[in-house]
């Protein structure tokens, strides 16, 4: 699968007070040959903007429309900004079903929304189900010699305070020519 996400955006104003996010509608899901890549489309909006053209006190209110879990249609406010006041807003909204509608239902704005577009492509033929029922999707066979390399390449482990002493003591010259206690 390759992934792959591309900068978005759009103006809500007085002259556009929605639009219809849906990459889809030119390509077909039906469309399934082999070897072609099948796109899985998804938005994420992370912010919306009140411009500063938008005149002082204004209300600017957006909402969004798309499909929730087992195909209901939801209908939300999503931001709601006061120019002069606050005229931004962070979002964390993220659309993995098209068509998503977004209005302005107050105010004339503008109102910028910036996000991204991600792309998700399987190629036909792909299956899912290959992935390793153990959950180490993507990970090697590691051998023993990849064990050995890995643990010749790691730095010593850090030594305690009381370390060095004891390694001194034991090292001495008369600890070996005493035998230990008696």
């Amino acid at each position: 699968m390759v992934e792959e996400e591309y900068f978005w955006g759009v103006q809500l104003d007085s002259k556009t007070k929605e639009i219809e996010w849906n990459p889809e509608k030119n390509f077909p899901k039906e469309e399934k040959e082999e070897g072609i890549p099948v796109p899985r489309h998804s938005l994420m909006i992370k912010q919306a903007i009140l411009s500063h053209e938008a005149s002082d006190g204004e209300v600017a209110v957006v909402e969004a429309e798309a499909m929730g879990y087992a195909q209901a249609n939801i209908k939300t406010l999503i931001a709601v900004m006061v120019q002069g006041k606050d005229h931004q807003r962070s979002l964390d909204l993220v659309f993995h079903d098209a068509p998503v509608k977004l209005r302005l239902v107050k105010g004339s704005g503008p109102v910028h929304l910036v996000g991204a577009h991600g792309v998700a492509y399987r190629y036909v033929g792909d299956d899912d189900d290959d992935d390793d029922e153990d959950g180490m999707e993507g990970e090697e066979d590691v051998d023993e010699e990849d064990l050995e390399e890995e643990e010749d390449t790691k730095p010593p482990a850090k030594r305690k305070k009381g370390d060095d002493v004891k390694a001194k003591v034991e090292a001495s010259p008369n600890t070996a020519k005493r035998g230990g206690k008696k």
